[in-house]
């Protein structure tokens, strides 16, 4: 019973992986090298002033495209001044 009971508590913590969360920015590319297969990857794109949702796809797409893993289900969320990516991280680069 105390195995059982042991194994279910190490099944969570073995399949889900970490969550990286990484804000576009000067550091963004090496801290996505910090992001290991599996992990829940949160890429944050902030808009100042003119950029607009047009400006801020085309970079989101392009990490999805090189950052996700494509077989799951990648989310972008775009607000008014910052859009989210939300995906299953995944390096094909």
């Amino acid at each position: 019973m105390n195995k059982l009971l042991l194994l279910l508590l190490l099944i969570p913590n073995m399949v889900i992986g970490k969550t990286c969360f990484i804000h576009n920015g000067k550091n963004a590319y090496s801290a996505l090298q910090a992001c290991n297969d599996g992990d829940q990857l949160h890429f944050y794109l902030t808009k100042f002033g003119s950029k607009s949702n047009d400006e801020s796809k085309p970079t989101l797409v392009e990490i999805k495209n090189s950052y996700c893993d494509l077989g799951f289900e990648a989310n972008i969320e775009e607000e008014d001044f910052k859009s989210t990516l939300t995906c299953t991280f995944k390096n094909n680069l």
